[in-house]
């Protein structure tokens, strides 16, 4: 079963804090019974989101990914992406 992303994340941040270390996406396959293929593809987004960071052989939470925790949303996971080209000048 695949998490939500926000329950992967929380995942991430304790595990991270937790072990002192960066994880993997062969971490969270394991903890969550889910494909190495559906881990990377999760992690991948996440990255995407600037809510994990690729460090040494593994990931790390962003500050942002902290922010987001600290808000207790549970699952209303939202991220906005807004880039400058793609506003309007008027």
């Amino acid at each position: 079963m695949t998490p939500s992303p926000y329950r992967l994340l929380e995942f991430v941040a304790g595990t991270y804090d937790d072990l002192e270390r960066p994880l993997t996406p062969a971490d969270a396959a394991t903890r969550f019974g889910m494909t190495r293929e559906q881990a990377d593809e999760c992690f991948d987004r996440l990255v995407e989101c600037e809510l994990l960071t690729r460090v040494d052989d593994g990931y790390r939470p962003t500050i942002t990914a902290r922010e987001l925790l600290e808000l207790n949303i549970d699952d209303e996971f939202v991220v906005v992406d807004a880039s400058l080209d793609e506003c309007d000048s008027d």
